[in-house]
């Protein structure tokens, strides 16, 4: 069972990672971020998400210490790491609100930290906007003070930190293939945003660091 789940959990995880990648190289034949809210992209891209993330706690059980790591590693570094890590991630999806943070229509919006009335990961205060990028308020609120994706930050902390409290090899294999695509993302979704919201996402790009800790001027390219 350890293995079917292993590889199930891997496949969705480099699926999702292609799906990135071509959405980066093909802007105009993105599957992620999605054109259009309740679409089969959406969908495809957060059932490889929902998929990789069950996997790897359900593996993190099944193989449970299969790499004997030290109390020390399993409880004072990974404990602290995978609870700080979901309540990183808990906190952006709470900014937010549940409907934005899965694409679906709502009041508020964005991955980003951008209220709006259309939603998705992204979004800007306002009605629904064309590639002008019209009248935008950012929310510089909670987590999207310091991250402009709080959520994919918390992710890759908590997933880390989940394959050192599990002890588990092959939880850790499927942690830093995991990564990928959450730390892509970002790429794929920028030049849409910047394209989309013009000036006000740009000053929010140069105000606020895409992960954490520094910022880089040119992130948009």
């Amino acid at each position: 069972m350890d293995s079917t789940v292993f590889f199930v959990t891997l496949a969705a995880e480099i699926l999702s990672a292609v799906a990135v990648v071509v959405s980066i190289r093909f802007p105009q034949r993105r599957i992620w971020p999605p054109s259009e809210t309740h679409s089969w992209p959406g969908y495809l891209m957060w059932g490889f998400f929902l998929t990789s993330a069950v996997g790897a706690v359900a593996l993190g059980i099944i193989d449970w210490g299969s790499m004997s790591l030290t109390p020390w590693i399993r409880w004072v570094v990974g404990l602290p790491l995978w609870c700080g890590g979901n309540v990183l991630a808990t906190w952006a999806v709470a900014a937010l609100g549940m409907a934005s943070t899965f694409g679906i229509e709502g009041k508020r919006s964005g991955s980003f930290g951008i209220e709006g009335k259309r939603s998705g990961s992204f979004g800007i205060e306002g009605k629904r906007s064309g590639s002008s990028g019209d009248g935008g308020t950012l929310v510089r609120r909670g987590p999207y003070r310091f991250s402009r994706n709080p959520q994919y930050v918390g992710f890759i902390i908590g997933l880390i930190g989940w394959a050192f409290v599990a002890s588990s090899a092959l939880t850790l294999v499927v942690a830093l293939v995991g990564v990928v695509p959450l730390v892509l993302v970002p790429f794929a979704e920028e030049p849409w945003l910047a394209a989309r919201y013009g000036a006000a996402y740009e000053e929010y790009r140069r105000a606020v660091p895409r992960f954490i800790f520094f910022n880089s001027q040119n992130d948009v390219h």
